[in-house]
């Protein structure tokens, strides 16, 4: 289905998932009105500004690959059993504005439920061909070359916890934040 929202907005998470005995390949595409990225575990990330992440690392623990084992296997249709497998996601469909969210909220024994309070670094020109699978054979938009971004806004939470605070908005207008 097509709409205003996903024209604009709209974009693709491609998710494959490999089963570890008959090796059968199931894929799912799910439609997404922006992206909502977590930032990095410190462990999977070298910072080199002290606690600054830089938003190509949340781009990176999105687009990671992984294992479902042990608790957490996968249903294999085909082996009709729980089984060890593999997944791998990718973003494709370029939307004409992307709009991404930080997911900054936190919970464990010790703190509770808590903000990640790190700051993210962000470019005010992103090219994120390499991030939406521009050019690749599953992209649908074999004429595009590019997939170029400027930033027009930012909205920031101002609050001791996930919970508590205020939301405040930059925008720019022309050249002017």
């Amino acid at each position: 289905t097509t709409s205003v929202m996903m024209d604009l907005f709209g974009l693709d998470q491609y998710q494959e998932v490999q089963c570890g005995e008959c090796k059968t390949v199931t894929k799912r595409t799910e439609p997404l009105l922006g992206l909502v990225l977590s930032l990095p575990n410190e462990s999977d990330v070298e910072v080199a500004d002290g606690d600054d992440i830089h938003l190509l690392d949340c781009f990176k623990s999105l687009q990671a690959t992984g294992r479902f084992v042990g608790e957490n296997q996968f249903y294999c249709d085909i082996c009709q059993a729980k089984k060890d497998a593999e997944w791998r996601v990718t973003l494709q469909r370029r939307p004409q504005s992307l709009l991404i969210s930080l997911r900054r909220t936190l919970w464990n024994k010790e703190k509770g439920l808590h903000k990640d309070k790190r700051m993210v670094k962000f470019p005010v020109e992103l090219d994120a061909s390499d991030l939406l699978e521009v050019g690749k054979k599953k992209f649908p938009d074999e004429d595009f070359e590019g997939c170029h971004y400027k930033l027009a806004a930012v909205v920031s939470h101002s609050g001791s916890t996930p919970i508590v605070g205020h939301y405040i908005c930059y925008a720019r207008n022309g050249d002017q934040w």
